[in-house]
């Protein structure tokens, strides 16, 4: 069994690496997902920012069609008021009706001044997402320049290192070993085996009872961190 953890540690040197290759394999797609993310965010924020500015506009000028036709009817009333000012019954309705119409001038341009603020407000927001977006995106070109450069170079060291573990004895541990301590590889971020020392383990620090050590010394069976399930092995 001595020689088995021989073979193991062996192993694990170029698997270590090769983790961590993959990991960086694995991490440049997160990053470049997580940077493509955030931008689609502020572009999402935009949007809704300049959507409530297109909205606003096509507000704005509907009151301002509605405030030049009401003072086209207000002009036409008081044209019409000022024939009919022998009826004095026609006149207090026709001062009646402009005093309505004014009334809804009044409400329409305070309401046009309202958006026309919140026009402003909401210009004064996109403007910076606007200059983050722009400058983020440059970043991020840059970045997925750099990332295609990096992943080709990790897949050229990731193969090579295949290669290479294919001369560490692979072949000469047992299936259903080698098939154990690729598990524990993959589940513990590439340290399957870890050693006992003065009877702590070095890949999770707990202390292990001393039938684990025992076991260990003798040399006939894989013994595992009863913690963190890693094979043990005893420093020559």
């Amino acid at each position: 069994m001595r020689e088995v953890l021989r073979a193991l540690l062996d192993l694990q040197e170029v698997d270590r690496e090769i983790y961590r290759v993959k990991e960086e394999l694995r991490r440049l797609p997160r990053e470049r997902d997580k940077r493509r993310a955030e931008i689609e965010a502020k572009r999402a924020r935009l949007g809704e920012t300049e959507s409530e500015l297109r909205l606003g506009k096509v507000k704005l000028k509907e009151l301002e069609d509605l405030a030049t036709q009401q003072r086209q009817r207000m002009r036409k009333l008081e044209t019409e008021s000022m024939a009919s000012r022998q009826d004095a019954a026609s006149v207090a309705a026709f001062q009646h009706e402009i005093r309505s119409v004014k009334k809804e001038i009044s409400e329409a341009e305070e309401e046009s001044l309202r958006l026309m603020e919140a026009a402003e407000a909401q210009e004064k927001v996109a403007v910076p997402i606007r200059a983050e977006i722009e400058a983020e995106q440059k970043i991020y070109e840059e970045f997925l320049a750099n990332a295609e450069k990096e992943a080709a170079v990790a897949k050229k060291k990731l193969d090579a290192l295949q290669a290479q573990r294919k001369s560490r004895g692979v072949d000469q541990i047992q299936p259903d070993i080698l098939r154990a301590y690729e598990q524990t590889l993959e589940l513990r971020d590439g340290l399957a085996l870890a050693e006992l020392d003065n009877r702590i383990c070095q890949g999770c620090y707990i202390n292990v009872p001393p039938n684990v050590y025992v076991r260990l010394a003798r040399g006939v069976e894989l013994v595992r961190c009863q913690s963190c399930d890693r094979i043990l092995f005893l420093r020559d």
